[in-house]
């Protein structure tokens, strides 16, 4: 009898110890054993209830139910506050469709009455704050927001779940409460819901955008396979015929004017005529969506003579290596331990990265150049020649240029708004991850800052894509350059004097701003200082403006040519290449004072943009050498027309990606080395396609429209680096 209590007390004690431990361990058994004494109020609490015995009985289905929540990890104290569990995990508990494995092989517990649960299961997820300041901490967004995933009834709503885990938490019966001295507040909660996104009025105006879009695509490519290509070979054949054939053919007309035929048929063709012309502008638009001439145009190597190769070349390598900085940025809300990434920021080589911000200002310089080298090529020197000032002209000029530039980003820009905010909308709902990107909140309300090209002058926080800013900067950039190069053919040394004014006022705002904040510029700080010294336009135009002294330097001044002597040039290749190497690993340690901060952000992006300059001045005049044949390898071509698209969808991809895995990444070199070659592969394939289907066929819209309105001698505008 006493071996018998002795037995039972201590199976009782084991017991207790266990249950002890996984509420302490497991905030989903914590949360259904408060339902052990008040399991009578609601459906939840009784399947809770359900949930609790079931574990306490080793049930297989609220085993892995357990299994699926998520619960406290290692690496807290180096910021792991990713407690997501498995979202698939725990759709799959009900799943009765068996793996397909070989059974006869493959050893599977006895089925049972308690294989699956009894009722249908959900997953949520609990965003909760915490204070600790034992977690090694680096100014980023969430770094002090757990996520906690739970796998629990369906029958549970979002209020009666935060009560429970309110209470659960008031309670402390999580160990790492204790454990770290951690103050926990719930922020939010969400069930999550694969569906109810569908049903949006944006799903169905961007599944409606998707469909005209492949239907305008199959039917302008039929019109282009099956009469303009034919079409055009007649045409060809008809070039290729002998002067004796188009004697005979003369010969022939006129015996038909002898006869009055030529008449008759002028009459008959009148109604003809007006009807085909009806039309025409229907076929036109058709062949703007052609796949076969898009693709065509876009792989196309072959460049005028006046272009310059070398363009290709540094705007496709600009592109990879803002996917590079990308990937890195946007993947930090989905790392368990951001300390490590700034670990590894500190190495030498990865200065290219962790100092990586000019590489939009690449993009900058181009924009600024290209727009001053085509403005200046149209005008064929008439800033040398005095004639009289047609104010009105000059206006009209100017609108001309931005209405081109506006029609031609516009379309695929504002598509690309509508998918973004679509695809947040689904992953909001469907994803156990949390990101501080937020398309489908801000996009919905401030979508019209990104259409009039200002959401720069608003916080980040407020901003539909935040890599657009660089898009609002650019148009901005453009107007006031585009002012200055048609009062350049006016007035030459006004317009001269405005730009370099402009250049040191900047200058000296971007230093006084740097200053007044104190800014260093750490790796938190690049990322926390966004509003203040990153994205304001006056803090960027350098390299542009650069740019566009370049452009007139290259067109007006050099007329494409420069003779020095071999001293001179190998001085200019040491000097320009090590002023920019000099501003990516300048701040390799980061420990500079305030003060060389201040006069280093105010100087380094027009210098940047000056060493760029060189590169395309030594290029575009035959001095550059090897560094010249491999810039305008003609392969670069078709890849460097993918950069807008590819600009603009590249941060969507790597949302998608992360998003969709539901899991927690982890901070390495051969991850990031491997998520930037994965995204850089992706960026380019899907950029492809959406650049046949979004952006080619309102460029050649864009054209059709100008066409009819445009005059043959007015120039051409860029488009911008991108």
């Amino acid at each position: 009898m006493i071996w018998f209590v002795f037995v039972f007390l201590l199976a009782t004690v084991q017991v207790h110890g266990v249950n002890k431990y996984l509420r302490a361990q497991s905030v989903l058994y914590g949360l259904s054993s408060l339902t052990e004494k008040d399991n009578e109020n609601s459906t939840c609490l009784q399947e809770l209830f359900q949930l609790y015995e079931g574990v306490n009985n080793r049930h297989l289905w609220a085993l892995k139910a357990l299994d699926a929540s998520g619960q406290p990890e290692s690496g807290f104290l180096w910021g792991n506050n990713l407690w997501i569990g498995s979202h698939f995990q725990c759709s799959d508990i009900s799943n009765k469709r068996p793996l397909e494995i070989n059974h006869l092989k493959v050893k599977q517990p006895e089925e049972t009455a308690y294989d699956y649960p009894p009722y249908e299961m959900a997953f949520a997820m609990a965003y909760m704050k915490h204070n600790s300041t034992q977690q090694q901490h680096a100014q980023m967004p969430l770094e002090s927001t757990i996520q906690l995933g739970l796998c629990i009834p369906k029958s549970c709503s979002t209020n009666e779940l935060h009560e429970l885990l309110n209470n659960y938490l008031n309670t402390h019966f999580l160990y790492a409460q204790e454990f770290y001295n951690l103050n926990i507040e719930i922020s939010s909660l969400k069930i999550l819901d694969d569906d109810s996104w569908m049903f949006l009025p944006k799903t169905m105006a961007a599944l409606c955008v998707f469909l005209v879009s492949v239907f305008l695509v199959i039917l302008g490519t039929i019109y282009d396979v099956k009469i303009t290509q034919p079409r055009l070979k007649a045409k060809m054949d008809c070039n290729v015929e002998n002067n004796n054939a188009k004697v005979s053919s003369i010969s022939i007309i006129n015996n038909f004017k002898s006869n009055g035929v030529e008449e008759s048929q002028d009459n008959d063709s009148k109604f003809k005529v007006k009807k085909v012309n009806k039309f025409k502008i229907v076929f036109d638009v058709l062949q703007c969506f052609s796949i076969y001439s898009n693709v065509k145009a876009l792989t196309k190597t072959k460049i005028t003579t006046d272009a310059i190769s070398s363009i290709h070349g540094v705007r496709l390598f600009s592109l990879i290596w803002v996917i590079c900085v990308h990937t890195i940025f946007y993947q930090i809300d989905f790392l368990k331990n951001v300390p490590t990434g700034f670990r590894l920021s500190e190495y030498f080589l990865v200065q290219v990265l962790s100092n990586s911000t000019y590489c939009v200002d690449s993009f900058l310089f181009l924009s600024g150049f290209l727009l001053a080298y085509t403005f200046y090529k149209s005008k064929q020197g008439i800033v040398k020649c005095k004639r009289p000032v047609n104010v009105l002209a000059k206006v009209s000029e100017f609108f001309m240029m931005f209405t081109h530039r506006y029609l031609r980003l516009t379309p695929v820009y504002l598509i690309t708004i509508l998918v973004a905010d679509v695809l947040f909308s689904y992953y909001r709902q469907s994803s156990s991850l949390n990101v501080v990107e937020k398309p489908d909140i801000e996009c919905s309300q401030h979508w019209w800052r990104n259409v009039l090209y200002i959401n720069n002058f608003y916080p980040r926080s407020e901003m539909c894509l935040s890599w657009s800013w660089y898009l609002s900067a650019d148009t901005q950039f453009f107007m006031v350059s585009t002012i200055l190069l048609i009062v350049s053919t006016i007035w030459f040394k006004t317009a001269v004097s405005i730009l370099l004014f402009l250049i040191v006022v900047c200058m000296g705002a971007t230093g006084y701003r740097s200053y007044s904040v104190g800014y260093i510029p750490t790796m938190d700080e690049q990322f926390i200082q966004l509003d203040a010294i990153y994205d304001l336009p006056w803090n960027r135009i350098g390299p542009y403006l650069v740019g566009v002294i370049t452009g007139y330097v290259l067109t007006i001044k050099l007329e494409g040519k420069l003779n020095l002597r071999k001293p001179y040039l190998i001085l200019l290749w040491i000097i320009c290449p090590l002023i920019n190497l000099w501003i990516v690993f300048t701040l390799y340690g980061r420990q500079i004072s305030v003060e060389f901060s201040a006069v280093y952000m105010g100087l380094s992006r027009s210098l940047w943009g000056i060493g760029l300059g060189w590169l395309i001045i030594a290029c575009s005049t035959n001095n550059a050498g090897i560094v010249n044949k491999f810039l305008s390898f003609r392969g670069w071509i078709p890849l460097s027309r993918l950069t807008y698209c590819g600009y603009l969808i590249h941060p969507l991809l790597i949302h998608v990606i992360y998003l969709s895995a539901e899991s927690s990444q982890s901070a390495s070199l051969s991850s990031f080395a491997l998520s930037i070659f994965g995204i850089g592969m992706l960026t380019l394939f899907f950029a492809f396609w959406y650049s046949l289907f979004f952006e080619s066929p309102y460029i050649l819209l864009t054209k059709l429209l100008f066409n009819q309105f445009k005059k043959p001698k007015e120039p051409k505008t860029t488009n911008g680096a991108l």
